[in-house]
């Protein structure tokens, strides 16, 4: 499998937008140009400790000397975000080469962009973007309360041109933005985007069902714990290059028992959001319970981070 490649990056300033997020601008440690991304994209982070995180780049894409990423603070997270709240001016950051799971629509006739909390980051990145296409959009950003909404100071000329709506729920999702009534009519053309916790994503996903194959876009960053975890009941990997043999147990990822089993496979995020596992499957049946594949590539394709198997055996192209 192809590694993944890093570049350096030193953290040139740090703004608390509110008490549990920090947004970071990153660049080039002699200045230079940065790879270039695309609206929606997002890079791995590599933190002390040895954590890799996925965040996306909330920058305007023109701009090739910085990256900026916003960070939630998670109470009782894993560790990832807390090294990133730990992180200084002056500090060294690789990061992975842009990657983009969640990018405009360029035939879309309207972009309804929906964010709850954090998630605004990858929508900071579009709205530029479509500004200069002269697309039609709206921005709703749900949070809970007017002191817990990053990036005000990019989001008030947008208010001012009556391009984002600000929804405070104070806690009470009832009282946030109703996404039964703004999406129950479609019109043709519409696409709509979503980023946020669980919930907001669910409930948009609900809300839109009837909407037209290909116009709802999510961007996660995390599945479910349930999604997570490895399989319920042992099972075999056959490596049809390698001509070995590799049991899964149960409670284990195939990624982890591929890697205790000394085979080179690249992980990065561990939950099925990120892509840098996939692998060729030749024979058996998947769980898929990855968060990026496209059905048509889950014919051919998972992601042993997180994917367990539907039988007692699967082919891996390894």
């Amino acid at each position: 499998m192809m590694a993944i490649t890093h570049v350096t990056t030193v953290v040139r300033s740090r703004r608390m937008e509110t008490d549990r997020i920090v947004a970071l601008e990153l660049e080039d440690p002699d200045r230079w140009q940065l790879p270039p991304f695309t609206a929606g994209a997002h890079v791995d982070v590599v933190l002390p400790g040895g954590y890799v995180r996925q965040y996306s780049l909330c920058s305007d894409p023109v701009n090739d000397r910085c990256y900026r990423i916003g960070v939630l603070e998670v109470q009782d997270g894993r560790g990832g975000s807390a090294a990133v709240h730990r992180l200084a001016v002056g500090d060294n950051v690789p990061v992975s080469l842009p990657r983009n799971h969640f990018p405009l629509a360029t035939s879309a006739g309207r972009h309804i962009l929906i964010a709850g909390g954090i998630g605004v980051t990858p929508f900071l990145s579009m709205v530029p973007v479509l500004r200069r296409m002269g697309s039609r959009f709206i921005l709703h950003v749900c949070t809970r309360s007017e002191t817990a909404t990053p990036f005000r100071s990019a989001l008030t000329p947008l208010l001012a041109d009556h391009l984002a709506c600000l929804h405070h729920d104070d806690g009470d999702p009832s009282r946030g933005l109703d996404v039964r009534r703004l999406l129950a009519a479609p019109k043709l053309g519409d696409h709509v985007y979503c980023c946020g916790p669980t919930p907001l994503m669910d409930a948009v996903a609900q809300a839109a069902s009837h909407w037209p194959d290909g116009t709802v876009h999510f961007e996660r960053f995390g599945a479910p714990p349930m999604e997570v975890g490895g399989s319920e009941a042992a099972y075999t990997v056959e490596l049809a290059r390698s001509q070995r043999e590799v049991t899964v147990k149960p409670g284990q990822t195939m990624a982890a028992a591929l890697i205790a089993a000394g085979v080179a496979i690249d992980v990065s995020c561990e939950a099925g959001t990120c892509g840098t596992c996939r692998t060729r499957y030749l024979a058996g049946v998947p769980l898929h319970r990855d968060l990026v594949l496209r059905p048509a590539e889950r014919a051919e394709f998972l992601m042993p981070c997180v994917s367990g198997c539907a039988g007692a055996h699967l082919v891996l192209d390894l």
